[in-house]
């Protein structure tokens, strides 16, 4: 996952809606805004939700493991 910047188009991919991910931003402390501008990090954003269920799916299709 080293390297690998989850985007929005990821999250949609899975049918997450933007309401869900600015959620789950808000929850955790995250900046929705500057995640919509540049992505995160693959390892910042698992680290940051403790490996959160929706989170490492998003992960499976930023790196392509899961399509």
């Amino acid at each position: 996952m080293s390297g690998t910047i989850v985007r929005m188009k990821h999250c949609r991919s899975l049918g997450y809606c933007a309401r869900g991910v600015r959620s789950l931003f808000a929850r955790y402390e995250l900046d929705y805004a500057d995640f919509l501008t540049n992505g995160i990090s693959a390892n910042n954003l698992l680290k940051a939700t403790n490996d959160d269920g929706m989170v490492v799916a998003v992960v499976e299709v930023a790196s392509g493991v899961k399509q």
